[in-house]
């Protein structure tokens, strides 16, 4: 121990992370104190990815089987019978929560008939009683399990010890490869927001498995239909850099000689997130790819969304007969497969953005009418809400009033039929996004910015962080455009003021727009509004921002 220790200002966000790192454990944080004297807290933080080989040398005037995490851990494990520790060997494999299903998929006990009777149930009822496993609850949701990762550390070495990792490893990519391929489909359908949600509980653990695929030689194909499945899901989450990462890596393991369905589809969200992100040409040679390889397997749902994002960087490049070709290609073949409205409704709206940006607002609001009918048929809020937000520009532009006033007041109701409003904001907030880095549509970036703070100021939802920086910067950056030094410098300053201090992504982003703004804008009126959008809250931001933008 280190008798002269204080907790300080400069060192309590240590201790406090060292305390959540150790699960609270009260002999592992006493272990951790005996430390202090050699390695400062910091440091120590630095050393506990490798918890049981720093944790040792307690004090002397403890039990031996005290003296190190260690330890203590072993006699737990030895006082388990012989199914037991294999079932907790092999739950070590979990990463974050799980459910009492997959654990019954994934582990795979062998008992002597005169064990037979006992089921990964009961295994896991007496984990639960030694606290080797704890149960988390959450209202409305089936109990989950959570191992403590120091308690998981251990399991680890036990699993690599027995043999059985490469097994566990590979029923555990495929138990959530199967959550992940039944969850896709209904990622485009009224219900996809419980399925987002759902995947959005596994996520520790699909990271788990999609990191076990990379590692693993032999797993190339679940990896590549792993990270294929996920990839609508990143794109509604605003994953896109993470997902596009985890494709790319898939990816990098095969050759151009594979024209396998798996790679097709992986290919594809390459493609997606990478467009999304605003890389058009990285995007086009994916997405060309995919479609050449989904065409050849038979894949027409795969090969009309490839010719639909196709169609949209030809709009972009201002190909608009090519565009409207691959267009109407695309909907008239997923109109062919008659199993799905929601997909006729999708390209129905895809038929009217390629529609108003090849000049033909007529079509286009013809096509996003008959597309926002039957999004709101099928109960479809989070689309509707897209493309009304869309039909809102196409009639402006147009120059009928009326209908834009009678189009705002249809909004906020049909937002709120959300299941989950806040997630509806960042979508609206994230398309908003794609629409102007991949666009450059700005008007109708603005309408998606300002409907998605709309429905957070009117819920008073704060504390939606990103998503709320997202649509300052972007408002911010219409405005540099616009050649509004202060009001561009006032929405760009509050939304610095708003990110997290580390260097994020985020913060990268941020920083290099308002980079760009600052050479061509009024260096005095720019710098004032930074300025003063640093001093603003969360809520004095959002309100500016909906200011000078009807």
């Amino acid at each position: 121990m280190q008798p002269g220790f204080q907790l300080t200002p400069a060192n309590a966000r240590a201790v406090a992370e060292i305390c959540v790192r150790l699960d609270g454990l009260p002999l592992a944080i006493e272990l951790a104190a005996a430390r202090i004297r050699l390695l400062p807290p910091q440091a120590l933080l630095g050393r506990l990815s490798q918890r049981l080989a720093v944790l040792t040398s307690g004090p002397r005037n403890l039990p031996v089987r005290q003296q190190t995490l260690r330890n203590t851990l072993t006699l737990s494990y030895d006082l388990l019978e012989h199914e037991e520790q294999q079932v907790f060997r092999q739950l070590s494999v979990f990463a974050g929560d799980w459910t009492l299903e997959a654990a019954e998929v994934v582990v795979h006990t062998h008992r002597p008939p005169d064990r037979a009777s006992v089921s990964v149930l009961d295994a896991v009822a007496s984990l639960l009683d030694t606290s080797l496993l704890v149960q988390v609850e959450k209202p409305g949701e089936e109990p989950r399990l959570l191992m403590l990762e120091t308690v998981r550390e251990y399991g680890l070495e036990c699993l690599q010890d027995s043999g059985e990792e490469a097994a566990v490893h590979e029923r555990h990519a495929y138990y959530f490869l199967t959550v992940a391929e039944e969850a896709e489909i209904h990622l485009t359908r009224p219900e996809q927001e419980v399925w987002q949600e759902r995947l959005s509980r596994e996520e520790a653990n699909l990271r788990a498995a999609l990191a076990w695929c990379k590692a693993t030689p032999d797993a190339v194909e679940i990896g590549l239909r792993l990270a294929g499945a996920l990839c609508y899901y990143w794109f509604l989450q605003s994953a896109l850099h993470e997902g596009r990462t985890w494709l790319e890596a898939m990816l990098a393991r095969t050759g151009s000689t594979d024209r396998s369905a798996a790679r097709g589809r992986a290919l594809f969200g390459a493609g997606l997130l990478t467009w999304a992100e605003g890389n058009i040409e990285a995007a086009t040679r994916c997405l060309e790819e995919s479609q050449s390889i989904c065409r050849e397997s038979g894949d027409q749902r795969y090969t009309s969304y490839a010719e639909m994002i196709l169609g949209n960087v030809l709009s972009r490049q201002g190909n608009n007969v090519q565009a409207r070709h691959l267009s109407e290609e695309s909907h008239s073949r997923l109109k062919g497969l008659g199993d799905d409205a929601w997909d006729e409704a999708f390209t129905l709206y895809d038929k009217g953005i390629i529609a108003y940006h090849s000049g033909d607002p007529a079509a286009a609001r013809t096509h996003c009418e008959e597309s926002l009918r039957l999004f709101r048929k099928i109960g479809e809020a989070r689309y509707a809400s897209l493309v009304l937000s869309a039909l809102l520009v196409i009639v402006a532009s147009q120059g009928d009033e009326e209908m834009v006033r009678s189009l705002y007041q249809q909004s906020l109701p049909l937002m709120q039929q959300a299941r989950n409003r806040g997630r509806l904001g960042l979508f609206l907030i994230n398309n908003g996004e794609m629409w102007l880095h991949s666009y450059g549509d700005e008007p109708l970036a603005k309408v998606l910015y300002r409907q998605g703070l709309i429905l957070w100021r009117d819920m008073q939802q704060g504390g939606q962080g990103i998503g709320i920086v997202k649509a300052l910067a972007g408002l911010a950056e219409i405005a540099a455009a616009q050649g509004k030094a202060e009001r561009a410098g006032r929405l760009f300053g509050a939304a610095a003021y708003l990110l997290p201090s580390d260097d994020s992504l985020e913060r990268q982003d941020v920083n290099g727009r308002v980079a760009a703004a600052r050479v061509k804008l009024d260096t005095a009126a720019f710098e004032a509004g930074l300025c003063a959008g640093q001093g603003m809250t969360q809520e004095q931001a959002m309100t500016d921002a909906l200011q000078d933008g009807q």
